[in-house]
């Protein structure tokens, strides 16, 4: 039977032991498996500070997250499979139901809705004729090109529109300038970039005319990691409270010009339904 004394000490070594796993609590790291940040989006490092942002505001005193990256080269619906299987934590992307049944959507909109209005490219040989369309039923009589995976390509499906896709994104350019399709829809930051990208293929932006259609883009969680998709809820939540989300968005290029330019569209607007 013990004596008292080793009681004693007992008693007095319970409260040092939890301090003790505290501490090591408290100096612990979250390990999370992510894409590249340059595999398959533009504004992939964004994506990873806002990450970082939001699981610093629900920190609990535990270290900067581990980042743990796959390949590059990896593409976008191989990534979301690994997702579905385990093998990723989280990663960023549009939304569709489909996606929705994948994994957890944390329902916080990354982008602002700057993705909300897609301008057209087109020919530059076909201006004359298209500078005509004003309705959409004028324009689902033109044929549409995307990626395969894109969401973009089951809106407009949904919408009536045909649609040819291809798996290979540089592929898109040739393929509409050899008439396979008639108009890519882009958002304003991409059209910028690929009128310029291709010069030789005489692609141009039909003007005074865009497609508007929501389409969020969401952190999406394994689904063995339900916590962690609550936790950035709240992360998220906090941020914009604070203003720290803003700060970030605003800061990053692009994106302060792609917002500024979404709320000052005087052009015509065709709106679609969403997935």
């Amino acid at each position: 039977m013990p004596t008292s004394s080793c009681l004693r000490r007992h008693v007095l070594a319970l409260p040092l032991a939890a301090a003790l796993s505290s501490a090591r609590g408290a100096g612990s790291s979250l390990t999370l498996r992510l894409p590249d940040p340059n595999a398959y989006s533009a504004h992939g490092q964004f994506f990873i500070e806002v990450l970082k942002l939001a699981l610093s505001k629900t920190s609990d005193g535990e270290h900067p997250p581990t980042l743990i990256h796959s390949a590059v080269d990896l593409p976008r619906e191989r990534l979301r499979q690994m997702l579905a299987d385990g093998q990723l934590d989280l990663l960023w992307s549009t939304t569709t139901p489909d996606r929705e049944a994948q994994a957890l959507p944390v329902r916080f909109n990354l982008l602002k809705g700057t993705n909300e209005l897609r301008f057209l490219l087109v020919r530059s040989a076909d201006l004359p004729a298209l500078r005509e369309l004003r309705t959409l039923d004028a324009l689902r009589r033109l044929r549409a090109g995307a990626g395969t995976y894109w969401s973009d390509a089951q809106i407009l499906r949904t919408n009536g529109f045909t649609v040819e896709t291809t798996p290979k994104f540089d592929a898109l350019f040739r393929m509409l300038k050899a008439g396979r399709f008639d108009f890519i829809p882009r958002t304003r930051e991409e059209i910028d970039i690929e009128v310029v990208k291709h010069p030789e293929l005489g692609l141009v932006e039909l003007p005074g005319l865009a497609l508007q259609y929501r389409q969020p883009l969401y952190f999406f969680v394994a689904r063995n990691r339900p916590q962690l998709a609550e936790r950035l809820q709240r992360g998220l939540a906090l941020a914009v409270a604070d203003g720290s989300f803003d700060a970030l968005f605003m800061a990053e290029p692009g994106l302060k010009t792609a917002l500024a330019q979404l709320r000052g569209y005087t052009g015509l607007r065709l709106q679609l339904r969403a997935l």
